[in-house]
């Protein structure tokens, strides 16, 4: 039970602090992963726009939408600014490739980045303004996240925690853009906050991308109401009942605004190397070592085992995998991809031709897992039993992309390349990373959503 005697307190701070940022508060290192951040995921938006699910809801939503107020990235069309905020988001999560926050292990970016769009082509800001919001939308998910969920707060693993802190993220960078007061800001937050919602039952199908997107339009929308008056409650965050009472067992209310200014969660933000659940980068990376070291064939292999944290088990622990979906978040499909293929890509998710590969899906079989709580959540162990009567090892402390083994510029401009080609051709490319790596010097920022429809 929060304590009751600190119950509007919290949010007001958190409130005021946002209304009050400038530009200039911050620091250097936070704008340059600010604009990492923002790079990474217009990228990601732009290589899941294509993906058949985000096909399928654009196709049914699109009958309700209303006027062509801002562009769906990569889809060649526009649409109200709260269905562009949904489908730009579902966009940047379909294939897992979206940022995640080093300890709270929530993909803040994508909802932010989102409803910071859409408003840009609603409202005239600058890429300065929108850089920003979504330094500030980021900051609030992933403060938010962890006072639910790091130690000394205590969670509860079934909920998601995109799911249910998107929300506020999205509403704080619109907040922001739309300028709202301290007060309007603080409704916009408990609006987001009364529509919080998403579980861990709904990873691997279409609802895993989509509780994510969700949290974009009920942020958007949520910061739109408040400006125009609508309320909410003051308990909403900190009070009995309240989003840190039903949320957590024992939350950590100083999370939300220890430091707030000068201490920012938003540089533990991480980047993916591959596009699939997080925890499962450091198995592949241990694939790819053993691969390379010791030029396998698959065929060698008779039988492997993986030593992961429980924690990551529980949430990868899914053998055959029958969809790409599904496929995001199996430790067997992709273990079996890295030592088959020596490849880590978004075409080997693909249903038909990677999913059921012969060959992907009867080496699942050769894998075993061991739960190891001594073993990090970006750290795994994978060891191979050859049928020469060889054991290989291969231990992997850090994986590539984490804190510690963190993505250059240069990896994550390839990345961005790889997904924005297919979808807007070379030239366009090209304009779009000059464009989104200089966002802060954009006169116009609705310009970048337009340069990527």
């Amino acid at each position: 039970m929060v304590e009751t005697s600190r119950q509007p307190e919290v949010a007001r701070r958190l409130a005021n602090y946002i209304a009050a940022a400038r530009p200039g508060d911050l620091p250097e290192p936070v704008q340059l992963e600010a604009r990492r951040a923002f790079f990474n995921i217009v990228g990601c938006m732009l290589g899941g726009a294509q993906h058949e699910v985000i096909g399928l809801a654009d196709g049914v939503l699109s009958e309700f939408s209303g006027p062509a107020q801002a562009t769906l990235l990569g889809r060649v069309r526009r649409a109200d600014v709260l269905h562009a905020a949904l489908i730009n988001c579902f966009g940047s999560s379909v294939h897992a490739f979206d940022d995640t926050h080093e300890q709270a292990v929530v993909h803040p970016s994508g909802p932010v980045a989102a409803a910071a769009l859409a408003i840009s082509e609603r409202r005239h800001v600058t890429g300065a303004d929108v850089l920003l919001a979504f330094a500030l939308g980021v900051e609030a998910v992933c403060r938010l996240s962890k006072s639910v969920s790091v130690a000394p707060a205590k969670g509860v693993l079934g909920w998601s925690p995109t799911g249910i802190t998107a929300g506020v993220g999205a509403a704080v960078a619109a907040g922001k853009l739309l300028d709202l007061d301290r007060d309007r800001m603080r409704h916009a937050i408990g609006i987001a906050l009364s529509q919080a919602a998403g579980f861990r039952a709904m990873f691997g199908s279409m609802c895993s991308s989509f509780m994510t997107a969700h949290g974009a339009q009920t942020g958007l929308r949520a910061a739109l109401l408040a400006e125009k008056g609508f309320t909410s409650s003051e308990s909403a965050l900190e009070g009995p009942n309240g989003f840190l009472d039903l949320f957590a067992i024992r939350p950590d209310v100083d999370a939300l605004t220890g430091g707030l200014g000068s201490h920012f969660e938003l540089l533990r933000n991480t980047y993916k190397a591959y596009p699939c659940g997080v925890v499962i980068h450091p198995m592949i990376d241990a694939c790819f070592e053993l691969r390379r070291k010791h030029q396998l064939h698959p065929d060698q292999i008779e039988a492997l085992s993986v030593r992961a944290s429980p924690e990551a088990l529980a949430l990868t622990d899914r053998p055959h995998a029958q969809d790409n979906l599904q496929a995001r978040v199996s430790l067997y499909h992709w273990v079996a991809v890295a030592l088959i293929r020596g490849s880590a890509r978004i075409v080997d998710m693909d249903t038909e031709s990677a999913v059921r590969d012969p060959a992907i899906v009867g080496f699942q079989e050769k894998i075993r897992t061991v739960a190891d709580s001594t073993v990090a959540g970006d750290g795994a162990e994978v060891t191979l039993r050859l049928r020469d009567g060889r054991t290989l090892v291969s231990h992997i402390e850090h994986c590539i992309g984490s804190a510690s083994r963190p993505m250059t510029d240069g990896e994550l401009e390839q990345k961005f390349n790889g997904l924005a080609e297919p979808v807007i051709g070379q030239a366009r490319t090209r304009q779009l990373i000059e464009m989104t790596l200089g966002v802060e010097n954009l006169p116009d920022a609705g310009a970048l959503p337009r340069a990527a429809a």
